[in-house]
């Protein structure tokens, strides 16, 4: 049964806001750092920076301060830089960053606790006790990556947080889906006194054929797509990144959609929602970066533009896409209107 409209715009509005304050704070860590490094303060002791802690006594230091003494001939007096403004992406890629928080608040709230319309008050506490578990781990993965990012670096002037051309907040909200996802498919949140017995697999018929199919046409389609995003310079510059959100695209597509296109036909509502909605979705965040300035759209983007270079504005465009694609279909997953058509499964009948 579809969610009412009024509980699906208020399941949308609730995201957006919870996601807005999400980045604005770590917007606030970036203003911060101002035109100071965070450096690891070795006075303070070991502090388990190369044993087993993850996260090291800071310090602030000037800029210019640091590079001088990274810079020095003396190699004994080297800072480990920890992080610095831009690192913790609170505007920089504004629309990209919000897209990945929106899907993790979108999973938390209507896949993990139900809300607005399915909130049981039996299993809330277990449901919350389970985004608090998914927190901790996406934190305490940031924190071991840094980490292990800290460990190989051999330029005294690398930033520790800015792991593999990240951003903080971009990690935190990928980690956050991914291990919401994960507790979603183990059923950690649903679980109840009235548990049933497993299918049988042995009565299993088996589509494996059809399915890796129509998978590796999806991938290869999307492999050419990104290579024509990158040459035409619509893609960031670190493209693995890049193309590992459209290969997310394609196995959630296929586990919503069905894994042919006899299946999506039947689905023109929820495959409209993700493109409609992707589709309203560019065109806002470009007048909000046009309305503000610095909120960064992905595309005709004066901030990628003062990163990268005017011929690289439009370098977020595939990845804004991707990401907006993912949440429109995730949303209409949520207001359960990702199903087949009702006239299609009266006339199977």
């Amino acid at each position: 049964m579809p969610m009412k409209i009024s509980n699906a715009i208020l399941l949308l509005v609730v995201c957006v806001i919870c996601a807005t304050f999400n980045m604005q704070f770590f917007k606030g860590l970036d203003d911060m750092m101002g035109e100071q490094y965070w450096v690891v303060d070795t006075t303070r002791g070991d502090n388990g920076w190369y044993a087993m802690g993850l996260l090291p006594h800071l310090k602030n230091m000037n800029k210019d301060v640091v590079k001088a003494l990274n810079t020095d001939d003396d190699p004994d007096n080297n800072l480990a830089i920890y992080s610095q403004n831009g690192d913790f992406a609170g505007n920089t890629f504004y629309g990209i960053s919000l897209g990945f928080a929106l899907i993790m608040y979108l999973i938390w709230f209507a896949f993990i606790i139900g809300f607005p319309d399915r909130v049981d008050p039996y299993l809330l506490p277990r449901r919350i006790f389970t985004i608090a578990v998914i927190v901790c781990c996406s934190v305490i993965v940031n924190l071991f990556l840094m980490r292990i990012t800290a460990d190989f670096a051999h330029d005294p002037m690398s930033r520790i947080a800015n792991i593999s051309g990240h951003h903080a907040s971009i990690l935190f909200h990928a980690a956050g889906i991914w291990f919401a996802l994960l507790f979603s498919a183990l059923g950690t949140h649903t679980h109840s006194f009235g548990e049933v017995l497993a299918p049988d697999s042995r009565k299993w018929q088996t589509q494996a054929n059809e399915k890796f199919n129509w998978l590796f046409t999806l991938l290869g389609l999307i492999t050419g797509l990104e290579l024509l995003l990158f040459k035409n310079r619509l893609a960031l510059p670190d493209t693995a990144v890049d193309y590992a959100l459209w290969i997310i695209w394609v196995v959630i597509f296929m586990r919503m959609y069905g894994f042919s296109p006899k299946y999506w036909i039947k689905r023109p509502t929820g495959i409209a929602i993700m493109v409609l909605g992707t589709l309203f979705t560019l065109p806002v965040f470009y007048m909000l970066e046009r309305l503000t300035g610095d909120l960064g759209a992905g595309f005709a983007s004066p901030l990628l533009a003062q990163m990268f270079g005017p011929e690289n504005r439009n370098v977020g465009l595939s990845m804004m896409i991707s990401i907006y694609l993912v949440f429109w279909m995730e949303f209409a997953a949520a207001i359960r209107m990702n199903g087949p058509l009702r006239k299609t499964v009266s006339q199977s009948h």
